[in-house]
């Protein structure tokens, strides 16, 4: 497994969920069929809370969605992040 660096997304708070899902953090626990339990944020050991909108750093403005707490989801755009490349969830936009 590898490390990546990420970094929220800005302006994805009315983003229209697929069919079928309750929230973002739902859409990440069944595509990856398990349960979020802890932010994905390399270090961070609080309780994943929400799916947040991530893009890679350096890749343009592909959107995944990784489980978050709430404190993580709201750094800014601009501070980068570790965190493993296999939790990552790919958006359809």
């Amino acid at each position: 497994m590898s490390f990546i660096l990420v970094k929220n997304k800005n302006n994805t708070t009315g983003k229209t969920l697929p069919t079928g899902y309750t929230s973002w953090l739902d859409f990440w626990e069944k595509s990856k069929r398990k349960k979020a339990l802890v932010c994905e944020r390399m270090l961070c050991k609080n309780t994943a809370e929400v799916g947040g909108h991530v893009i890679k750093s350096g890749e343009g403005n592909k959107e995944y969605i990784l489980p978050l707490c709430k404190d993580c989801n709201h750094t800014s755009n601009i501070e980068e992040f570790k965190a493993w490349e296999s939790d990552l969830i790919a958006v359809k936009n």
